[in-house]
Parts: C-alpha cells; structure tokens; sequence
C-alpha cells in the first residue's frame, strides 16, 4: 500500500511539473499600435436575416466579447486556432515542442498511430469532416474564453474567415483573416441575438 501511495504522488508531482511547463511557455501576447489596429479592415456584418436560412449559422458565424481589446481578442482567437489546427501549429511546433510531445506519448506508438489514424480519417470522413471539427473546437474554444457567438451571411463570412480540410491555409492569408477575426470580436456589439454556444 505504501509504495502504491508513494507512486500515486510522484505521478501527481510529474503532471504538475508538466502543467506548469505548458504555462510558463505559453507565447507572449502581441501588442498592437492604435495605427495597426485601424489598419486592419473591419468585415461587413450587416445582412438580411430573414432572406438566410438560421441552420447555417452552425457554419458560418463569428465572436464577439464586450470589453475586449484587440490584443487579447487576437490573443485568443490564435490560440484557439492553433489548439484545432494540432500541434504543428501550437506554440510554432519547434523542435523542442514536437520532442516534448513524443516523449510523453512516445516516438514509434505516437508517429505510427497519428500516420495510420489519419489515413483512416481521411478515406473515412475527409475534409468536410475536418472543417467540421475545426469549427466546434474553435466554438468551445472560444465559449470557454467567454465570447458569444454570432450568425452571419455564409458571403460575408467568407471575407473573414478560411476553411482547412486535408491541407492547411497558407501563413499569411491566415495571419490576415485571424486579424480581421479579432477585429470583430473587439469591436461594436452586434445588433442580433447571440447563437447558443
């Protein structure tokens, strides 16, 4: 019983250890100029709600939190889409990322299981299952941030917005729409009703 207990508290010593890794390495968060902000172009949000059908706001919508600056909007919507891209993307994937992460969910196991799962995936559910995916991660993502979510026209959506399936969006195309993302999320409140989560 004892060497039960005393191995139940390294295993609880080891996650803290790993937990508090994970925090202190977050990345700094960006600080915008006023001039950089107002250079960023502000999407068209204003359509006809009733000429669109309310099912495709599943789809096609935005974020908004009242009281958030742009730096921490732009804050948060990276982060929320580097967490549904994978790790690749997470904290820029650099070589000690991706180490850490093998290391903790092994090499070979870890490589081999990730080419063979999405192969099957892919032959099973393709891209539109991985668009998918993408935006109810970003939904709880950004839910758990404390932002509502709001419908928009699938046209107007598209200014602002990308959509990855089997390959990923090209760095500066996604850079600029995530901008103008945190430029919505920080700015007016919309007019319409928040969407449930």
């Amino acid at each position: 019983m004892k060497q039960w207990c005393f191995a139940l508290l390294l295993l609880l010593i080891a996650g803290a250890a790993q937990a508090q890794y994970v925090e202190s390495n977050a990345p700094p968060m960006r600080t915008f100029t006023a001039a950089e902000i107002e250079a960023v172009p502000m999407p068209e949000l204003a359509f006809d709600a009733s000429a669109v059908n309310a099912d495709d706001f599943e789809k096609y919508f935005y974020f908004h939190r009242p009281d958030t600056s742009f730096d921490v909007a732009y804050a948060d919507i990276t982060e929320c889409d580097a967490l549904t891209s994978g790790l690749r993307y997470y904290l820029a994937a650099n070589d000690y990322a991706m180490s850490s992460a093998m290391t903790q969910y092994g090499a070979l196991a870890g490589g081999i299981g990730t080419a063979l799962g999405s192969l099957a995936a892919d032959a099973i559910f393709g891209s539109a299952e991985r668009r998918k995916q993408r935006r109810v991660n970003m939904r709880n993502c950004m839910f758990y941030k404390g932002y509502d979510r709001y419908g928009v026209e699938k046209d107007l959506w598209q200014e602002f917005n990308f959509e990855e399936g089997l390959s990923a969006e090209e760095a500066e195309r996604r850079a600029n729409k995530i901008m103008m993302q945190a430029r919505v999320a920080s700015g007016p409140k919309p007019q319409q009703k928040a969407l449930q989560p």
